[in-house]
C-alpha cells in the first residue's frame, strides 16, 4: 500500500473524533436522529478546522447500511466507497477550478437522477464563495427545490462572500478555529500513535505555528518527522520553521526590565548574524508578551496561556516584572513594528526602532501617573479655595477647566483658560451689529476668557458679568459661548455681547433657547429688563494683554508644577489661532 500522509491517515470517521467542533457535530447528529435532515448545509471558517470532513461523515450517516445513522460503522460498502472518494453517488467538485455556469448547468442535470446506489445523493461543493455571480445564480432554483434524495454541503472560508439569496435557502454553520490545547493535544496522540518521540517544547512550536488549524498541524508535524526522524527536539523543530529560541524571548525581556537599549540593539544584531528573518522574530515576540499579559491578567494556570505546562512558572516569573499596563503597551508596541516590518523596507531599522520603544516605554509611566496626581492638586487646591467666604456681592464663576502640555526638548509649552479677572482693552469701533438668533458652538472652541475694560461704556461691571457665568455654568454651550466675547456692555436697554471677527460663524447661529436662557440670566443679575444682542468687534486689544496673561499663566499651580518637575521655562504665551 502507498505511503498515507498523516492528515489523512488519521482523519475523523465520526462525528465524535471530530476535534472541537462539537457545536456542529452535535447539532448534525440530533438532526439524522430526528429525521430533520436539511437540503442544503453551508460549512464555514477557517482552513484545516474539519469542514470537508464533517460534510463526508454526514454523507456516510445519510447513506451506511445501519442508517440513516449519527454513527456509520464504517465498514459497509457505502461508508468505504464513500472514505474512498469513489462512490457514484457523493460528488465533491472543487468551485475554485468549476466556477462556471457550464458546471453549475452540468451539476444540475447530474443531480436530477435518483441515487445510483446509495438511500441520498450529496454533493459536497468545496471554496463554494468562489462561484461567479451567474453559477450562483444558476445553482439558485436546485437549492431552493432541490430533487428528492440530494443534500447539497458548500463548505466555504468566506461565507460572507457568498450572495444572500444562497445563505437564505441553507442552514449555516460556523466551525470555529482550534484552541491551542486542542492542537496539541491531537498532536501528542499522533506521535504516541506513530511510536515517535518528541519534546513538549517542539509540541509548542507546532500547535502556535499551525494557527488554529488542525490540518496545519498534522502537516507541519510530519515535516518534522521528515527532517528529525524517530525523535524530535525542540531546538530541530525551531530550526526547521525558522522559530527563534525561547532564551532569545528571554534576553528580549531582561533586556527590557533592565531597560537597556544596547543588550535591545545587541540582540538584532545577533538574530542577523544568526540568519533569522526579523519579522518572524517580531511576532514570535508578540505571541511572548501575550502570553505574558495573559498569564499577569488570568494567572499563569489558564487555558488561554498558549504555552506547555512547564513553561508556565518561567512565564509567571516574567510577567511578574512589569504592570498589566506596561505589557500592553510593549503587547502594541510590538503590533506597530511588525506592520512597519512587513509595509516598509529597512527591517533592521525599523526593529531596532521598535525595542527602543520597548526599553523607554516604562518611563512614560511615570508622567501619566504625574498627570494625575497634578489634576488632583489643582482639585485640592480650588477645594481649599472655596471654602474661603467671599463677598455675596460678587459671585465668583467656576474656573475653567486648563490643559498643558510639555514637549521633549524639556520646556513647558502651556495652553490654558486664564481666570476671568484678565482684561483686555478694545479701542472703540463701530461693529457690524446681528441680533444673536442661533449660535453653535464649535467642538473645540478656543478657551480664552475676555472682557472689556472699564472706559465709561457702559460695560457689565465685573461682579456682574461673573455672576451671569456663575448661573450659567451648568449649560456648556452658554458657557463656552461666553467665553468667545471679547467685551459686553449694557446700553440703550441692551446687553452687548461683542466678537471678534474670526468668531463671525460662531455668531451667526444659537439656538432661541438658549438666548432666552442668557436673557433671563442677565436680567436677574442686572435687575432691569434687557435685549440681548450680539456685536461683531473690529477693535484692537490694549497693549497689556500679553503680559497679564503671562503673568497669569505664572501663577497658575498647574504651571508652576509642570515647571518645577520638569525643569521647564515658558518660552511664549499666545491665544489659539494666534500667529
Amino acid at each position: 500500500m502507498s505511503y498515507k500522509v498523516i492528515a489523512r491517515k488519521y482523519r475523523p470517521q465520526t462525528f465524535a473524533e471530530i476535534v472541537g467542533q462539537q457545536h456542529v457535530t452535535r447539532t448534525l447528529a440530533n438532526a439524522i436522529e430526528s429525521n430533520r435532515v436539511a437540503h442544503a448545509y453551508i460549512f464555514s471558517g477557517v482552513r484545516g478546522v474539519g469542514k470537508t470532513t464533517a460534510a463526508r461523515i454526514l454523507a456516510k450517516a445519510l447513506n451506511c447500511a445501519k442508517g440513516p445513522t449519527a454513527q456509520p460503522d464504517g465498514t459497509c460498502e457505502s461508508c468505504r466507497e464513500i472514505s474512498a472518494g469513489t462512490s457514484l453517488d457523493v460528488l465533491e467538485i472543487d468551485a475554485a477550478s468549476n466556477r462556471g455556469i457550464d458546471q453549475i448547468r452540468e451539476l444540475r442535470e447530474m443531480v436530477r437522477y435518483a441515487p445510483a446506489a446509495s438511500r441520498y445523493k450529496v454533493v459536497i461543493l468545496d471554496e463554494a464563495h468562489q462561484l461567479t455571480d451567474e453559477a450562483s445564480n444558476a445553482l439558485l432554483k436546485t437549492l431552493e427545490e432541490p430533487p428528492e434524495r440530494v443534500v447539497f454541503i458548500l463548505a466555504t472560508t468566506r461565507a460572507e462572500d457568498l450572495v444572500e439569496t444562497i445563505k437564505s435557502r441553507a442552514q449555516l454553520f460556523q466551525f470555529r478555529a482550534l484552541t491551542f490545547q486542542e492542537i496539541s493535544g491531537q498532536i501528542e496522540r499522533i506521535v504516541k500513535a506513530e511510536n515517535l518521540q518528541i519534546e513538549s517544547g517542539a509540541v509548542a512550536v507546532l500547535a502556535r505555528a499551525a494557527e488554529g488549524s488542525l490540518r496545519d498541524g498534522l502537516s507541519l508535524l510530519e515535516q518534522a518527522m521528515a527532517y528529525a526522524g524517530d525523535s524530535i527536539s525542540d531546538a530541530q523543530v525551531r530550526e526547521l520553521l525558522g522559530v527563534v529560541a525561547e532564551s532569545v524571548l528571554d534576553d528580549l525581556v531582561g533586556a527590557i526590565a533592565a531597560q537597556s537599549s544596547e543588550r535591545a540593539l545587541g540582540l538584532v544584531h545577533r538574530l542577523i548574524a544568526d540568519g533569522q528573518n526579523l519579522q518572524h522574530f517580531c511576532r514570535e515576540a508578540i505571541r511572548h508578551f501575550r502570553n505574558l499579559l495573559v498569564a499577569r491578567v488570568c494567572g499563569a494556570d489558564s487555558e488561554l496561556v498558549a504555552a506547555p505546562t512547564d513553561e508556565r512558572s518561567r512565564l509567571a516569573e516574567h510577567a511578574a516584572q512589569f504592570s498589566e499596563e506596561d505589557l500592553t503597551r510593549f503587547f502594541n508596541i510590538l503590533i506597530e513594528t511588525d506592520d512597519d516590518l512587513r509595509r516598509k523596507p529597512d527591517a533592521r531599522l525599523h526593529l531596532e526602532l521598535g525595542l527602543l520603544r520597548l526599553i523607554n516605554a516604562q518611563r512614560l509611566a511615570p508622567l501619566e501617573e504625574l498627570l494625575g496626581e497634578l489634576r488632583g492638586e489643582v482639585r485640592g487646591e480650588q477645594r481649599t479655595a472655596k471654602t474661603i467666604p467671599t463677598p455675596p456681592s460678587a459671585p465668583r464663576a467656576t474656573a475653567p477647566a486648563q490643559s498643558v502640555s510639555v514637549s521633549s526638548s524639556g520646556a513647558a509649552a502651556v495652553r490654558m483658560a486664564p481666570a476671568p479677572e484678565v482684561k483686555l482693552s478694545v479701542a472703540p469701533s463701530a461693529p457690524s451689529e446681528r441680533t444673536a438668533s442661533n449660535i453653535p458652538v464649535p467642538m473645540s472652541p478656543p478657551r480664552i476668557i475676555a472682557r472689556a475694560a472699564e472706559d465709561g461704556t457702559g460695560g457689565l461691571a465685573s461682579a456682574q458679568l461673573e455672576a451671569v457665568k456663575a448661573m450659567l455654568q451648568s449649560s456648556r454651550l452658554l458657557s463656552s459661548f461666553l467665553e468667545h466675547a471679547t467685551r459686553s456692555e449694557i446700553e440703550a436697554g441692551e446687553f452687548r455681547l461683542f466678537f471678534s471677527t474670526e468668531n463671525r460663524t460662531l455668531t451667526e447661529m444659537l439656538p432661541r433657547e438658549a438666548m432666552e436662557r442668557l436673557r433671563t440670566a442677565v436680567q436677574e443679575v442686572v435687575g432691569q429688563p434687557l435685549r440681548v444682542c450680539v456685536k461683531l468687534d473690529s477693535g484692537r486689544a490694549g497693549v497689556g494683554r500679553t503680559s497679564e496673561l503671562r503673568a497669569r499663566f505664572e501663577e497658575d499651580p498647574i504651571v508652576r508644577a509642570m515647571l518645577e518637575k520638569f525643569g521647564g521655562q515658558i518660552s511664549r504665551v499666545k491665544r489659539p489661532g494666534e500667529e
